[in-house]
Parts: structure tokens; sequence; C-alpha cells
């Protein structure tokens, strides 16, 4: 009977797969150009709203099966104005190209308010990442990691065990901070997260957005500015713009695709001589299912709408745990007997070192509506959702508190391994409209977005509760994090003609921001016994007190001019002025200059000068976690204070000398170049430097620093240890990026991309004549000498060494009949990781307790290469097959080589720098589609 029934599925399917064939026709037809009459070969033909195309052979012919209800051919060839032929009816068509210096490249609405410029002819660098074309050939289904392998100076990795920021990438342009990067949707400012990243990650401090919570099915091209631009688009453009440009696209596509790590790690590392141990594993399974939709309204209007489904499973790359694992019996270490007795080993007592679960799902519209006497109704938004799964250090039974053992111990015999869970929800929508007063073009729109961000702790124990109860809670709602962002915008623009065309805009921007802390459940921070000396609230992630609870607002009003003039064909000059008022610190003024000449129609020289800011964000600003601790103090035995995160006009920051905050201020200056030698090739360098002052740092603990004065101020305030967000260094950015393309077309019909990108980047803080970094610490904080806890080398470390100093990537896209072979490679190069606890003399330096010898604890991570290889083949006009490998060879970051990192064995892998990751080979297939 299943033979039967595979036999009538398969002639089904075939049938079906020669019914979709035939519902094509064959079109034939040759393309010229206006200089070349005999036949343009290597052109681009496209049926408008698909995939399927083709490109002319050596005589400049062509033929193209279309699929019915297809009447649109889109010709193009670079150097030429592209074309729009109706072949309804026509089986023939003869077409003739016109030279058109504006289709030299991409058309861009980032960094210009003319409207629409061709990249070539930006005063500012700007790439251009197809997003629609390329996410079909990749294994990666987010927009965090589709742009860290494709843009060089975008870099973007997965941490691990670093509370919520495990289920949320955050992202860096040229190094700089994850909250020093704009980011835009249609050319409107996009929501931040309402996370703030305080753990030991690279982006310590700062917030970022969630480009994840955006699908990448929706997206139809990202445009990436490479300069500051807060003159232009405000607060937090200091590194530069991404611009995310949503589909407007007919007709339906999407794909289905699955894939899997599998891959070989080196599980352990002896230091000693001793052998290491590897181990093959296949985990992190993840599924993923997009449909796009599209629709024409009247003559020029549209919706597109698509809907997004994934499930990522979580990677484990931890390492066996060497240390104590049971409690000492009569002063005894009892582990091995423990082990044996229980039918144990020390790999049933693993950590979670690696990507975390994640369930997403989520939609996104974009609508446009044409209306009379111009106008145009706009609107583009979405919801998405995610639900997070994470774990943090093992709790082994060696480490639960004496006074609580005994109940813990009924229900974790074995100790446990908490669990952090997340609801991320994520809401958006814009609404405009646009058209023309008079000579002027306006744009008003109201552009809403917020993100909810809430935990779950599951798996844990507060232990202050299990002290007196057997029947202890294991789930604690810890509460949560909420922003609001509302913008209210409106633009107006007007070419005049002066010389070659002077273009006006000018515009004022409306912006309320909302921060919200929600507490979590009482028993989730509550110290059930105070006298117990035990810490108190939920293991691994103690809830939201009513302290540190509530809702703050500000708002901003700001007021630009853009002016931008074409002196002649050649000569571009574009200057910006920009003034913002905030509502809890004050005024700012910016400005920018930008200038393109054109030696030549392949030789461009461009230019930039501006100052930026960027105001500190409503997470730095209010942001507080206070956990209760409980110390003893002579004389008053034991005794409860406040440790953690304090506002920084809480009461502990003004006893400490903490200085208010400010926002950041920054100059950049940016000089480039466009080379076109040859037709099809294209070479970009630019070169930068951006200076920041100012630059918002989380600190460390701070104490008394053994000031009987001071520990009583603080003892006052109940608080013992705090740490706050302060304007703490001055730093540089400088750095060179490149772009290199390359086009070749053959005779069998074929064609080869070629892209060869990188940057090379030299961040750093700035330091006084000994080379120290001058930090800018409370006169309070020098005399009690805890200039450290201000601002340390690990601190440092992630400003300057701890991502990549440059990226490589290499990218060869070749096309034959019905099959597709991507190639990329990208170097990562070395990080380093910087130990806050050295010092300048060996002497001091810790002994390894492995080896015995002195050693620093600082260690340099070489440089890698990662390969990613997909292969494609076309099954119909309308189905595609792509089976490929992200980082093909297995490639893994260098593993620790000494103890103060090693973390008794568990982390094999550095948690604190991060080049690539470190979850190995990924294998995936996915079928694409479109009708």
């Amino acid at each position: 009977m299943r033979k039967i029934l595979s036999l009538i599925i398969l002639m089904c399917f075939v049938s079906l797969m020669q019914e979709l064939q035939a519902q094509t026709r064959m079109v034939r037809g040759k393309v010229f150009s206006e200089d070349d009459p005999m036949g343009l070969p290597g052109a681009a033909v496209l049926v408008k709203g698909t995939t399927v195309g083709t490109v002319t052979d050596m005589n400049g012919e062509f033929s193209l099966d279309v699929p019915a209800g297809r009447n649109i051919l889109v010709i193009s060839f670079i150097g030429m104005r592209s074309q729009e032929v109706n072949i309804a009816n026509r089986d023939e068509v003869n077409i003739t190209l016109k030279s058109d210096d504006t289709d030299l490249s991409e058309i861009i609405v980032t960094g210009t308010r003319v409207g629409a410029r061709s990249r070539i002819d930006s005063p500012v660098p700007v790439d251009i990442i197809p997003v629609s074309e390329v996410i079909d050939a990749v294994g990666q289904i987010d927009l965090n990691q589709i742009l860290t392998y494709i843009a060089p100076s975008f870099q973007s990795s997965r941490q691990t065990i670093s509370d919520g920021t495990d289920h949320m990438d955050p992202a860096q342009l040229r190094g700089l901070g994850t909250d020093q990067v704009l980011v835009l949707v249609n050319g409107k400012r996009r929501h931040q997260s309402a996370l703030v990243n305080v753990n030991g990650t690279v982006n310590r401090g700062q917030v970022g957005t969630d480009l994840n919570a955006i699908p990448a099915n929706a997206v139809e091209k990202i445009e990436i500015l490479r300069d500051g631009a807060a003159a232009q688009y405000g607060s937090d453009a200091i590194a530069g713009v991404i611009n995310i440009v949503l589909k407007k696209t007919e007709g339906i596509s999407g794909n289905v695709a699955a894939g899997t790590h599998v891959t070989r790690f080196q599980r352990d590392y002896v230091i000693n001589g001793g052998e290491d141990t590897f181990a093959s594993v296949r985990d992190g399974d993840m599924v993923s299912a997009a449909l796009n939709y599209g629709l024409k309204i009247g003559q020029e209007g549209f919706l597109n709408v698509t809907g997004e489904y994934s499930r990522r499973g979580y990677t484990n790359r931890s390492g066996t745990y060497t240390g104590q694992i049971f409690p000492l019996v009569n002063g005894q270490n009892v582990d091995e007997e423990e082990l044996v007795a229980r039918g144990l080993t020390r790999q049933d007592f693993d950590m979670r070192i690696g990507n975390s679960a994640i369930n997403s799902g989520g939609i996104m519209l974009n609508f446009s509506l044409p209306l009379k006497n111009g106008m145009e109704l706009y609107s583009f938004g979405g919801y998405n959702n995610k639900r997070g799964n994470a774990a943090g250090f093992y709790r082994y039974p060696n480490a639960v508190p004496a006074a609580a053992r005994a109940n813990v111990f009924q229900v974790y015999p074995n100790g446990f391994l908490p669990e952090i869970n997340t609801d991320i929800s994520d809401i958006a929508n814009t609404l405009g409209l646009t058209g023309n007063l008079g000579s002027w073009r306006f744009d008003l729109s109201n552009t809403y977005g917020q993100n909810i961000f809430d935990f779950l702790i599951t798996n844990s124990v507060n232990y202050t509760q299990a002290i007196s109860t057997p029947n202890f809670q294991r789930e604690f709602d810890a509460g949560g994090l909420n922003f609001l962002q509302n913008v209210v915008n409106f633009d107006v623009a007007r070419k005049y003609d002066v010389l070659a065309g002077l273009n006006v805009a000018a515009g004022s921007e409306f912006r309320v921001e909302r921060f919200g802390i929600r507490q979590g459940e009482e028993s989730s921070y509550r110290n059930f016994d105070p006298n117990s000396g035990v810490a108190a609230g939920a293991q691994v992630f103690p809830g939201f007190a009513p302290s540190t609870a509530g809702t703050w607002t500000r708002n901003n009003i700001g007021l630009y001019l853009d002016l931008e003039q074409e002196f002649t064909e050649k000569l571009n000059v574009a200057g910006a002025l920009r003034f913002e008022n905030y509502s809890d610190f004050g005024s700012t003024l910016n400005y920018k200059l930008a200038s393109r000449y054109k030696i030549t129609d392949g030789f461009v020289l461009r230019g930039s000068t501006s100052t930026g800011f960027r105001a500190p964000s409503m997470q730095q600003r209010f942001y507080s976690r206070v956990n209760t601790l409980f110390v003893t103090l002579p004389g008053q035995g034991l005794v409860p204070v406040e440790a953690g995160t304090f506002r920084n006009d809480s009461e502990p920051a003004q006893i400490l000398g903490i200085p208010t905050l400010q926002q950041e201020t920054s100059r950049s200056f940016t000089l480039g170049t466009t080379l076109q030698p040859v037709n099809n090739l294209e070479i970009t360098i630019d070169a930068y430097q951006i200076d920041i002052d100012d630059r918002i740092v989380l600190t460390n603990n701070f104490t008394a620093g053994g000031d009987p004065v001071l520990a009583e101020k603080l003892r006052a305030a109940n608080a013992n240890t705090a740490n706050f967000f302060t304007n703490a260094i001055d730093t540089r950015a400088r750095g060179i990026e490149t772009v290199i393309t390359y086009n070749l077309f053959f005779r069998n019909n074929s064609k080869l991309n070629l892209i060869l990108a990188g940057t090379f980047i030299d961040n750093s803080v700035k330091k006084d004549a000994d080379g120290n970094p001058i930090i800018k610490a409370s006169p309070i904080l020098e005399q009690t000498g805890q200039i450290g806890n201000y601002f340390n080398r690990e601190d440092q470390s992630r400003i300057e060494v701890a991502n990549p100093r440059d990226k490589v990537s290499f990218m060869a896209n070749y096309n034959i009949g019905k099959f597709t072979f991507m190639y990329r490679a990208v170097r990562f190069g070395q990080v380093v990781f910087l130990d806050p606890t050295m010092g300048p003399d060996p002497a001091t330096w810790p002994v390894n307790t492995l080896t015995g010898q002195r050693e620093t604890l600082d260690q340099t991570f070489s440089p890698k290469v990662v390969t990613d290889v997909t292969v494609s083949y076309k099954l119909t006009d309308n189905m595609r097959l792509n089976i490929g490998a992200n980082n093909l060879f297995d490639v893994y970051q260098d593993v620790h080589t000494h103890s103060g990192n090693f973390s008794l064995g568990r982390f094999v892998y550095s948690r604190r720098v991060q080049q690539m990751g470190f979850n190995g080979r990924f294998i995936f297939a996915r079928l694409n589609f479109n009708f």
C-alpha cells in the first residue's frame, strides 16, 4: 500500500512540474547599445517581479522562458539606462539601451536628501547589501549574521552566559559601540531595545537595536552609510547609519529551510603536556519558513506583507569541569567516591556554553496608496515575538549554602543548572503622508516603536526561601524592561535651478521616549531569612526589586537644514546643520560638510567632515538593578547592604562624586575615492577618523576604599558596592575600508560576480604621556585608589582589541544554466583579552595552578578564516533548491592557554572575546519559491 501511495504522489509531483513548466512561453530578442548596432553582450534580461532571467550572448541575443501572466522584461547593463519592455502578445523584441551616468551604480536614499542619488555620485561611502538576492544563497537566517559575513565594517557575535544579551545579538559598525550606529527603516528612525548590556560582553554598558526583530525576507536591500551623520539624522549616528529598505515587489515568494551544526570541537584543553580530548556533536538544529506576498494597488500603489518563523536550538561547547563538585566531608574531598556511588561522571555536570535557544515569529508590512493631487499615503511596520532560553553557571552541590542544603538537596541532589527564559516583543508602525505643496515636496509621518523584554527564571531557587521551606519555589517571574519611542517628523525639500542644481531640505522632529522597569514577583528578589547571611533572590538572575522599578519619560525636539549644491556635473558640495534640545540635559548643535569631485567618469574623489553627538540612552540614565547582600561589619554583626547598578543621579553616585551623565560628542573626517578603471570593475577606498569625547561606560564596582567617613556615608545610603553609567573616557577610531566588485560575462551565458572587501580598524582610548588611559574619575575615587574600578584593562580591551581589528571577505557567485555556485571566505583578524587584574611587574603576576609558573593572563587569539559554500539548482522557473555549509572546514577560535581564563576547565573557548563565535560547521538546505 505504501509503495502504491508513494507512486501516486510521485506521479502527481511529476505532473505538477510539467504543468508549471508548460505555463511558460519562449521570448527571443536582441539587445543593442546606441553606440554599437552589432549587439550588446552581457546585458541582463529579467522578468519583472520574478527571479527569472538571463544574459545576452556575444551577439547580444537572448531567449527566455517567461512564466504565464508576466509581460514586462527589465533590460539593464552597467553604464546604460535600464529599460522596461512590454512583451504582451510578442514573442520577439529588439531593445536599444542608451548611455546614462546615473545608472553606473545602484540608487541610494541614505546620506542624501536629494531624493535618489546613484551610489557613485554620493559624497560619502554607502554600501548596498541586496538582501533579497543574497538570502537565498547563504545559511544565515537573521540580519545580524547576514551583515556580519557580507559587510566588513559590520560585526555581530552571539554571546553566551551573559544574561539578556544571550537573547539579543549586539552589533557594531567600525568597531564602535552598538549604540553609536543609527538604524532606520525606510528612512525612519527605528527604536532601540529595552535591554542594556550589563554583563561582561564586548558592548558592556550599551544599548542596541534588535535587527533580528525585522524578518530578513521582508527586506529588499540594506544601505550602510559609513560616515558620521548626526547633523542629518540626529543622535546615535556617530559611526554611521543602517537603512533597511523594505520590499515593494508583487507576487508570492518565500522559502523553507532547515540546518544543524555538525562539528568536532576541542572539549578539553590540557596545559601541562597531557593530551587534548575532542567531542563530535550535532546540535543547534534550525528550521525556518517565510512567506512574502505583494500586490499592486491601483497604478502605482502596493501592499507587501511578510510572515516569518524560525526555531533555533541551543549549542553547547563547554569543557569538563575540573573543580570541586560535592561538599567536603570532614575536610576531605569526596568527589570521586560520590560520582561512583551516584553512577555519574563529570560530564553530567556540564554547563551550556554556546548559542541560546530561540523561537521567533513575526510579520512585517509595507504599504503605499497614491491619492489625488500627487499625494501618497504610506505605512509600514510589524510585530515580532521571541522566546529565548539560556543557562547560567552550574550550581554545583558544593556551592549550595550549608544552611539551605538539607532542603535543596531533596530537589537538586546533584546541583542544578539555572535557566534564563525571555519573552521579547517588538512592535513598530509608521504612518505618513507625502506630496507637493507648491514647489516643495513634503513628508509628514509618525513612527511608533516599542520593545518589551521580560525575564522568567526556571530550574532555580531562592536560597533564603529554601532554608525553611522544603517545597520551595523553582520558577520566578523576575520582572522586565520596556522601552517606547514615538517620533513625529515633518520634512520639506525643493530643488532650485542654480548652476547645475541646488537642493534645499529642512525639517523638524519631535521625539518622546519612555523607559520602564517592571518589578519581579516578591520571591524573585526577597530575603526570607535576613539573619542567615545567604544571598537573596533567584539564583542566576534575581528579580527587579520595588526600589528599582518605575517609568521615566523624556522628549526632545530637533530642527535641521540640509543644502546640496551641484556647481557643475563634476563638483558637488553638501552641508547640514542640526539643532536638538533634550528635556533632561539641554541642547546640542552639529554640522556636516561633504563634497564629491569627478575627475573623470570613472575616477571620483570624496570627503566629509562633521560633528556629532549621542544622547545618553534612557536605559543608561534610569536602569538600576540592586541585590541585597549580607556582610559582617565591625560592631554591627550581619548587616544587609544594597549592591549593584545604581542610577547616575542616585545618592550613592553623589556620595562617590560621580558626575552627571551628559551626551557624547564626536568629530569625524572621511576621505575616499571611487574608481572604475574598466567596465564592470568598481573599486572604493575610504579612510576615516572619529574622535569621541565623554564616552559613556558602565563602571566596575566601587567601595569605600578604606575611607571610614566614606564608608559611613555609603552605609547610610544602604550601599556597600555600587557601579554606575558615567562619561569616563575619550576615544579615537581610525580605519581604512575598501570594496572591489567585478562582474564577468561568458559566451555560454554564464556570469561570475566577484566581491573583495576589507576593513582595517585602529580604535584606542586616549592616553597620557606614559601610555596610561586618561580616565575622567572623581577626586573621591582618586583619593581612595579606585581608578582601576572606574575603567580597567578589560574595559580598555573591549574598545581597542576585543573585536577583530581587521576583517576581509571574498565572495564569488557563479551562475551557469540552472546552477549557481557561491563561495565565500571571511578572515576575522586577531582579538586580544586583557585581564583586569594584571600589573606591569611580572613578579606580581599570578602562578599558573597547572604549571607552577608565573604568567600573564592576557591572551592573543590568532586570525581565523571561515569558509561558506552553497550550491543552488533551479528545479523550475519558480523553485530553487539550495544546499550548503557555513564554516565548511569547522574552524574554531583559539582555545584558552592560561588558568586565569580557563575557569576550572569549563571554558575551552573565551566568552569575553568573540571573533566569529564558536559553534563550528553548520549545514543547511533551503527551498525557495517565487510565483
